[in-house]
């Protein structure tokens, strides 16, 4: 099987996600990457990949400055991995502050972006504690965008129907 930069990358961010013991492996898979643009996604993706909370935090922090939003798609990609489901333990905390962006996510970015951004934080929640934050969210704001509050609930349905399975 021969496998291409695109599978090397992959396997190396499922790595990375499980802590895998050779912390490296983003490095090396990095040098490896010839084409500048996937070069610099990489780049982009590798504090949302980190083991260390920290380098995660300081991310999530940095996505509050709308240049460091500018390639949304990179962006997308790198919540989708900051959220899934091997870190939601550390990640639901980032929800709150998620949810607040929303408003200026949809006044900066393209008209897409504020979907894409819920799918990626809410997609993989099965948490009662994530379901309190989007119910609370949306109850201490009864006057929010209509627009932005529907994308809410459409993208954290699948978060509600797990918590009534759960019930």
């Amino acid at each position: 099987m021969k496998l291409k930069e695109d599978d090397y990358t992959a396997l190396a961010f499922s790595l990375a996600l499980r802590n895998f013991a050779d912390t490296g492996i983003l490095k090396r898979q990095l040098e490896r990457i010839t084409n500048p643009d996937r070069r610099k996604r990489f780049e982009f993706m590798i504090p949302a990949l980190s083991a260390d909370p920290v380098i995660r935090d300081a991310f999530f922090d940095s996505l509050s400055d709308r240049k460091n939003r500018e390639k949304e798609s990179n962006v997308v990609s790198a919540l989708y991995y900051l959220h899934h489901p091997l870190r939601q333990e550390q990640s639901v905390r980032y929800l709150q502050k998620s949810l607040d962006m929303l408003e200026e996510i949809q006044e900066t970015g393209d008209i897409f972006f504020p979907q894409s951004w819920l799918q990626a934080i809410l997609s993989n929640y099965q948490r009662a504690d994530a379901a309190q934050t989007i119910n609370s969210f949306l109850q201490a704001r009864p006057d929010y965008n209509p627009k932005l509050k529907a994308k809410i609930l459409q993208a954290a349905d699948p978060v509600f129907r797990a918590q009534k399975l759960v019930d």
